[in-house]
């Protein structure tokens, strides 16, 4: 794909950061949607300030970037908020509600300021969103974040019928990936020993390896669209 201007949803650290750094090793210009400031900003990269939420100030964004550079060609949602981890008759509504509006409706808010320029002027895009392996089966203490990131999931399907033949949209679920996100998980007792010991290659992934799959489904996997490819080190394929 001859891509050109990509957009990074919370581009600023963890698995979004190393994608930034990947999209740049192939020559495209990136625009870094996020909260949070990059601790060492990058040449080459446009940051702006973005609740994905607000569909104000999404579309705004989309519109300042693709005036300062070019309208965007490719999307990745890298954005994302953790789950309260807790038992389920112990969630908050305000916070579920949180998480389902970070990840599902800001995805979709994104993704449609996205499409709606390239599908207006008949120009191809790709966007990869973010699941992750709690979209399957059943998890302890996940009864918010995992059904996000199922219906993440389900949402990129949709997009993917309806924006196809011009858009491909595809998804990605993450295994365990040593993300400061993770690492603070990590650091408040979440024990990844049994993850490890489950998980066919037998180690966590790393930002890179993330962004390597991610790199290639946005950029290189033309005749990919509606799929959600799980990068977990065989962690879905065991059967016990």
């Amino acid at each position: 794909m001859g891509a050109e201007h990509a957009v990074v949803t919370g581009g600023s650290s963890g698995i979004g950061a190393a994608v930034v750094d990947r999209l740049l090793a192939r020559d495209l210009r990136v625009s870094v949607f996020d909260l949070n400031e990059p601790s060492s900003p990058l040449p080459g990269v446009d940051y702006y300030r973005v609740e994905v939420t607000d569909r104000d100030e999404v579309e705004a964004a989309m519109v300042r970037a693709g005036a300062h550079v070019s309208a965007p060609d490719v999307l990745v949602t890298c954005h994302g908020i953790r789950g309260s981890y807790v038992p389920a008759l112990e969630l908050e509504p305000e916070r579920v509600r949180r998480v389902f509006d970070v990840h599902v409706v800001g995805t979709l808010m994104v993704a449609s300021a996205f499409a709606r320029p390239l599908i207006g002027a008949g120009k191809p895009g790709s966007i990869v969103t973010i699941s992750s392996t709690t979209a399957y089966g059943g998890w302890q203490r996940q009864a918010d974040y995992g059904p996000a990131k199922a219906a993440v999931q389900q949402l990129s399907k949709n997009l993917a019928i309806e924006w196809a033949p011009l858009i491909r949209v595809n998804s990605i679920a993450p295994g365990h990936t040593l993300t400061p996100m993770v690492q603070e998980m990590i650091d408040q007792g979440y024990d990844v020993s049994a993850t490890k010991e489950r998980t066919p290659l037998g180690r966590l992934c790393t930002p890179d390896e993330m962004a390597r799959s991610i790199e290639h489904l946005a950029l290189d996997a033309g005749f990919v669209t509606g799929v959600c490819m799980p990068v977990d080190g065989g962690w879905t394929a065991v059967g016990k």
